[in-house]
């Protein structure tokens, strides 16, 4: 009797110790859920609405298809013809732009981080920041400021973004780019590996210029069209 009391006891104590390893074992939270989805995937199968998704998980979508992600107050967005994939990281969302374009609205105290040819996009401060980042080309970024300053990193180098502009950025451009608007827009002379160049504006269209000039001065970007 003694040695089955033990047995059972020594049974018990196992048991015990076991269930917190056990519990931890079980299903991982979602990192967001899809809120829109048509013509789009999550990993290899259609994705719609209502899905949720979880880390590391891969968002696709075909020419006229659009997905979109809510992750905790953030919200992301894929144009057609892009894929990502998405990660958790304190208090937001890291998403790894592979092609075309993604969108994103994030609150105050919530980040969403994106990564797209090597290069880092976040909002610079903690601010509601809506912003649209696009993989023109390799090595070719297009980056929409619509709400809120973004901060960009590539390699060491590091640039703000002010509110209000579209930005042509070319990555370790060996030679001069081409004005996509024919107004003798300038390169920058003060970054070394990386040139930056305002398009557009809200009121300026597709109107170029250098961002010479705001990297040089305390003044900030000033239109083309201002005497």
């Amino acid at each position: 009797m003694f040695s089955l009391r033990s047995a059972l006891a020594l049974l018990l104590c196992a048991s015990l110790c076991l269930y917190p390893s056990l519990c931890g074992a079980g299903p991982k939270a979602p990192l967001g859920i899809l809120t829109l989805a048509y013509d789009a995937h999550l990993n290899e199968a259609a994705a719609f609405p209502g899905l949720s998704v979880f880390e590391g998980e891969d968002v696709s979508t075909e020419a006229e298809g659009r997905l979109g992600v809510r992750v905790g107050r953030a919200t992301v967005l894929l144009a057609g013809s892009s894929g990502a994939s998405l990660h958790g990281i304190d208090s937001g969302a890291h998403v790894d732009l592979t092609a075309g374009t993604v969108s994103f609205s994030s609150p105050e105290n919530g980040i969403v981080e994106i990564h797209a040819e090597e290069a880092f996009l976040r909002p610079e401060k903690n601010q509601l920041t809506q912003a649209e980042v696009t993989i023109l080309a390799p090595g070719v970024l297009q980056v929409r400021a619509r709400r809120g300053d973004l901060a960009f990193r590539y390699r060491e180098e590091f640039q703000v973004l002010p509110e209000g502009a579209t930005y042509r950025i070319y990555l370790d451009s060996p030679a001069e780019p081409k004005d996509p608007a024919g107004s003798g827009a300038q390169k920058s002379t003060r970054l070394r590996k990386v040139s930056y160049f305002v398009v557009g504006t809200a009121g300026a269209g597709l109107t170029a210029w250098g961002i010479y000039e705001f990297t040089h001065s305390g003044s900030g970007i000033e239109s083309p069209t201002k005497p």
